[in-house]
């Protein structure tokens, strides 16, 4: 959830829920639908070639 620090790490992909709450990286509890929708953003950067260290922002309308 910290942009910075986790890219001082290098992960090889990252992205970045915008707006959600430190300690909720997949959402609120018990929202399946936004849940959702994050994992399958995580998911899809395994299909994309990416330098280490970039953390790419993901913005969910609803959340």
């Amino acid at each position: 959830m910290d942009v910075e620090q986790s890219s001082l790490m290098r992960p090889p992909r990252a992205i970045h829920p915008v707006g959600f709450e430190f300690g909720h990286s997949l959402g609120k509890p018990h929202d399946k639908t936004t849940q959702m929708k994050v994992l399958m953003a995580a998911l899809a950067e395994l299909n994309e070639r990416q330098e280490p260290g970039n953390i790419h922002d993901v913005h969910f309308p609803s959340y």
